[in-house]
């Protein structure tokens, strides 16, 4: 199995998908994960596995997806800021180890049916996004190359998710990979709305882009959650503070 650090490298999003069942052994990791995620962060994600190729756990969107997936996430949390900043965290740590056992993964707001999703929620609670979990195609459709090629051509360039008053190539290394991380990674809202800051030997990230979309604090939590697993990778252990605007706290 890939480490974390070799999952985030390859992620990519995935919008085509075979029609095939996910082995027992992957369907049981990917709970044990949930419920760990679940008990440590009060968040309420759940699998749902319909064990059928021929039966859906999701309806995704025709115009954005081809095939089928009978496994995937629902991420369920709070309907507040911070809530919304932990289902993007621990959400991309499942994306990780999704793509770390082999499987294609998408983060998905708004593209798919929620009336094809059984579950019911509190005022309090709210379902954020769904995570289709399967295999992709060994080829890609030109509709779906198409779909990413416009995504990712929207993408910042590296230097603008970083404020630093000095010259890059003064960056500590572990802080220049984390950022790295944050470019590569996913964006719930497709326009990459967080900074990495690091200001007077601190670290810190904000979302950089007012909007009025609420799920740009899904982005927060997806950015600090790659910069955490890459600066690791390179050397450097610790955990961020959630909250636009939380530190990166160095262990030891």
């Amino acid at each position: 199995m890939l480490t974390e650090y070799e999952a985030l490298l390859r992620r990519v999003s995935v919008r085509s998908f075979e029609k095939r069942v996910l082995e027992p052994h992957i369907v049981e990791e990917l709970r044990s994960l949930t419920d760990e995620i679940n008990s440590q962060s009060g968040l309420d994600f759940r699998l749902i596995h319909t064990g059928d190729a021929s039966k859906a756990a999701v309806k995704l969107s025709g115009a954005m997806f081809s095939g089928s997936v009978s496994t995937c996430a629902l991420l369920i949390g709070g309907a507040d800021e911070i809530s919304a900043e932990m289902v993007g965290y621990f959400g991309q740590k499942l994306v990780l180890r999704a793509v770390a056992l082999g499987l294609g993964t998408c983060w998905v707001a708004g593209t798919f049916d929620r009336k094809s999703v059984d579950v019911e929620l509190t005022e309090d609670r709210r379902l954020w996004s769904v995570i289709p979990l399967g295999y992709a195609t060994a080829k890609v459709p030109l509709k779906q190359r198409t779909i990413r090629a416009a995504i990712r051509g929207k993408d910042r360039k590296l230097e603008q998710f970083i404020e630093f008053d000095h010259p890059l190539s003064t960056l500590p290394r572990w802080i220049a990979s984390g950022v790295e991380a944050v470019k590569m990674g996913p964006s719930a809202v497709n326009q990459q709305p967080v900074n990495i800051v690091y200001k007077d030997g601190l670290v810190t990230a904000r979302i950089w882009r007012e909007n009025a979309n609420i799920l740009k604090y899904n982005d927060l939590g997806i950015a600090k959650y790659q910069f955490q697993v890459a600066a690791e990778a390179a050397g450097v252990r610790g955990f961020w503070n959630f909250g636009d605007g939380g530190e990166f706290i160095v262990d030891g």
